[in-house]
């Protein structure tokens, strides 16, 4: 058995250490990966992905809210939308309780892009994940909550 020594993780010498770092390739990888294929079997990109499953779980949201709440830029959000709703992904409705407040829900079209991306994004998850043991897997989803929690407590400003 090896002898115990500090996981590079815990101790990085060098930027391919840092677990940031080792959390970005991973995602740029597998995102490029995702990206293509939205694009080559959908016609969609990766963040009208986010915006239908975001308006799928929240129907009737606003353009801030959902850019606030699927981590894109409103700006961003904002030409996505109008792009899907010329597209026929997306419709604007005026709620009915503040007509000032513009609310968008998925169209027929963007509930069946919807449906088709969830489940390519399923087969796509569950190819990536086949190389964990369930018990690995089990062991990552615990580490990447306990993970995602003390990014959200980790001040660097007194380092």
């Amino acid at each position: 058995m090896d002898e115990w020594r500090v996981p590079s993780l815990k101790n990085p010498k060098n930027i391919e250490e840092f677990l940031v770092y080792r959390l970005f390739r991973l995602v740029g990888v597998a995102l490029r990966g995702t990206d293509d294929m939205y694009k080559r079997k959908l016609g969609i990109s990766r963040r009208e992905w986010r915006i239908l499953a975001y308006l799928d779980r929240t129907p009737g949201a606003s353009l801030k809210t959902l850019a606030a709440d699927s981590r894109v830029d409103l700006v961003v959000a904002s030409r996505l939308v109008s792009a899907m709703v010329d597209r026929r992904l997306l419709i604007k409705q005026r709620d009915s309780l503040n007509k000032r407040m513009i609310c968008l829900r998925l169209t027929e079209l963007g509930q069946e892009a919807h449906g088709k991306a969830l489940s390519l994004g399923a087969k796509y998850n569950q190819r990536l994940a086949s190389c964990l043991t369930d018990e690995e897997a089990c062991s990552l989803e615990a580490l990447l909550l306990k993970l995602e929690r003390q990014a959200d407590v980790v001040d660097l400003t007194h380092e």
